[in-house]
């Protein structure tokens, strides 16, 4: 092959190569475009997406708590919050446009907080050392604190909305309703209980804005509406829950205690219509001072400790030997202050002893050595049998977080002497719930009932309109004794507040059934004279019908006045003429019962001591006066409720306080246009009127507390000829 041949040849396989070298960088640089095109096409998009747009959460509304006549015990408000974008910040930093110092100290005018503080924030970092994307710098700011930031147009800072929580009523019902965090979730009572219900879920708008995180113009923002979160309705009921915790406060002072707790229950329903503890504190400020201080006062006590209740346990030993057919009515009993068993000495509170004593007699003077016997009688699988029965030793159940079980001793580890203890009601640890509801089965014809604190949920819109509610009803757990054995139970229990222990706490006129309990407090598992007691007192009401259940538990009275009969007694004895009113439970008269009238409270805040007491005097009403001040502050209950005539009124003067302006809904049922007119105007509510004639409905609630000026809906028609 010539020269020229061979360089042809060659010439053709350089140009070979040289064309599948660039048609390999071409399938190259296709399948580089492709790919870009189509794999890295979306995280490509999200990356430019990321830089042009911003992501602002919106909080969703919490849901409202409220009392079983749905005034409000827990709201969300909106305010706003402010956070941070660092990557701004840092650009605007790195261009000498501004520093970090001039943001904070800017900052720190408007928020109140301090500017090392803000400073501090502005420079926090990652674990590596790597600057935050984004940090939070102030939450729960008014709107005047927001716009005026706004104005300010500072470089990667931005306000959104946020909410917060309010608790209108202040430590009414605390340790029940618990508290949220700086994150809106609840963390303590039925916030934290029901949260999956009342947090909602949070919405977000997507806008395109710049590298100041300021919105662009004519730029498409994308809107997802938070979902608003659903109210709980509660089966307190908030003027009881006052009542309650005025007396449990009053017997704070009065008795020198470390604590006092007490629950009313509805007996027929389980429904928990108070439940409370003093000291408290205010949910608005749940942390004050020392954080583990503070959050030792968020503890129900009611349901989240037990410990001994003493001789009120006599009552679940009478009914277990009752309905085992161990003893009866006229069962005579032998106390000679003490009996020995197992070769040990077991002493009555009475030293002398009671004599001979029948079963209804054994429980009103609160006999040990009765309630022994009746314990040999039962032996202890069955006085167990009935622990078990009545709930004690596990959780009722309740929708409450951090219920406890008490503590009931193994049965192997119950011998003669263990067994004589538990008959009376030593060495049994139980909750003020657990008690409340054993205590309810009895009044409840031996039905017993779960006890519960959420009576509705309801579920609204974005609009708040109500879309769904859902109630949670009545549980039956089981039978406990008969309807026979629950009778005769009542009416002893009533003899106990007649004719025994309990006698201080006796209403002339109504039916009250209850038992003291005065249990000496074990140190590191022994009882000694250390002076430290339990004083309880639980009653039901009235007995020839029962309604409520209550019990009341001091935690170390004063030593001088610790006998539960002489402190938790005459305390329960307020607390019950207080509801007594309130329900309009009428006292039984007899044949003698005279028809009372009815009046409203009028309006009496503002007015001197004298001026009210000639207002009550000219409708027939009585009071008592609170505080010390010349001045009446408040009213319960409250201006607009209807009593009858002779109903004691409270009246608070306290130069403390600032006068209360709520006032209680009338009843404007079967009322004239004009009558009711006169009765709004008289408490500062207004009226709206549909229709004509007299009233048949309205949209708020007799006894409802609302704030003057607050209008109420109120339908007429025309009376029948």
């Amino acid at each position: 092959m010539n020269s020229d041949s061979k360089n042809n040849t060659k010439i053709r396989k350089r140009i070979v190569y040289l064309l599948l070298i660039i048609f390999f960088v071409q399938i190259v640089i296709v399948a580089r475009y492709a790919y870009v095109q189509i794999v890295w096409s979306p995280q490509l998009q999200k990356w430019a997406s990321d830089q042009w747009t911003n992501e602002i959460k919106i909080d969703a509304k919490r849901g409202m708590i409220l009392d079983r006549n749905m005034k409000p015990l827990a709201v969300s408000g909106n305010v706003e919050r402010v956070d941070a974008y660092m990557k701004e910040i840092n650009d605007a930093v790195k261009d000498k446009k501004t520093t970090k110092d001039e943001i904070a100290g800017k900052l720190s005018s408007v928020l109140n907080i301090d500017k090392a503080t803000l400073l501090a924030r502005l420079n926090k970092t990652l674990p590596n050392g790597k600057p935050m994307l984004s940090v939070n710098l102030a939450r729960q700011i008014d709107k005047e604190q927001g716009n005026k930031i706004r104005e300010m147009k500072l470089p990667g800072v931005a306000v959104y909305p946020d909410t917060k929580r309010y608790y209108p009523n202040g430590n009414l019902c605390s340790q029940v309703i618990g508290n949220v965090g700086i994150d809106g979730d609840g963390r303590a009572g039925i916030e934290y209980q029901y949260n999956n219900e009342l947090k909602g879920a949070p919405g977000r708008i997507t806008a395109e804005t710049d590298k100041f995180m300021r919105e662009m113009p004519y730029s498409i923002s994308k809107y997802e509406p938070p979902k608003n979160g659903s109210d709980v309705v509660l089966t307190i009921d908030q003027s009881i829950q006052y009542f309650t915790e005025k007396v449990i406060e009053k017997g704070l002072k009065e008795y020198k205690a470390k604590q006092i707790s007490a629950i009313v229950m509805d007996v027929k329903t389980g429904e928990i219509l108070a439940m409370a503890n003093k000291p408290d504190y205010d949910p608005n400020e749940p942390v004050k001072g020392d954080v583990t201080s503070s959050m030792a006062l968020w503890k129900n006590r009611a349901v989240n400790d037990s410990f001994e209740l003493g001789s009120v346990m006599k009552v679940v030993t009478a009914s277990a030997a009752l309905q085992e057919g161990l003893t009866k009515k006229s069962d005579t009993f032998v106390c000679n202050g003490s009996k020995n068993v197992a070769g040990h000495t077991i002493r009555c509170w009475k030293s002398g002893g009671h004599g001979v004593q029948t079963l209804p007699q054994i429980l009103q003077n609160s006999c040990n050595v009765g309630f022994m016997t009746l314990g040999e009688r039962l032996q202890k699988e069955k006085l167990h049998k009935y622990y078990d029965l009545y709930g004690f030793g596990k959780p009722t159940g309740i929708d409450y977080p951090g219920e406890q079980s008490g503590i009931i001793k193994p049965l192997k580890e119950v011998g003669p002497v263990e067994l004589a203890n538990e008959s009376f009601g030593q060495g049994i640890s139980v909750t003020l719930i657990q008690y409340i509801t054993a205590l309810s089965a009895i009044a409840n014809d031996g039905k017993l009932m779960q006890p519960h604190l959420a009576k509705q949920i309801v579920y609204t819109d974005e609009n708040d309109k109500v879309t769904e509610t859902k109630d949670i009803k009545p549980k039956f757990v089981r039978q406990v004794i008969s309807k026979e054995n629950s009778e005769l139970m009542r009416e002893m229990l009533e003899d106990v507040v007649t004719k025994g222990a309990g006698k201080k706490a006796y209403i002339e006129g109504y039916h009250i059934g209850g038992k003291t309990g005065t249990a000496e407090k074990a140190i590191n598992g022994k009882y000694d004279t250390t002076g430290k007691y339990i004083s309880t007192f639980a009653c039901i009401a009235p007995c020839n019908d029962p309604k409520i259940a209550v019990v009341l538990s001091i935690d170390e009275p004063d030593p001088s006045n610790y006998y539960s009969g002489s402190n938790a007694a005459p305390l329960t004895k307020i607390l019950l003429e207080d509801i007594f009113r309130y329900l309009n439970m009428e006292p039984d008269l007899g044949e003698n019962k005279e028809v009372v009238k009815e009046v409203t409270i009028p309006e009496m805040r503002g007015k001197s001591i004298a001026d009210a007491e000639k207002i009550l005097s000219n409708l027939n009403l009585n009071f008592e006066i609170t505080g010390s001040g010349s001045i009446i502050n408040d009213v319960n209950p409250k201006p607009g409720v209807a009593v009858k005539e002779n109903t004691k009124i409270n009246l608070i003067a306290d130069n403390s306080q600032k006068i209360n302006s709520d006032v209680a809904v009338p009843d404007f049922n079967e009322k004239t246009q004009k009558e009711i007119l006169d009765e709004a105007n008289a408490l500062g509510i207004k009226v709206v009127f549909s229709g004509d004639g007299i009233g048949v409905s309205q949209d708020i609630q007799p006894k409802t507390i609302v704030s003057k000026g607050t209008t109420v809906k109120v339908i007429l028609e025309k009376p029948e000829n």
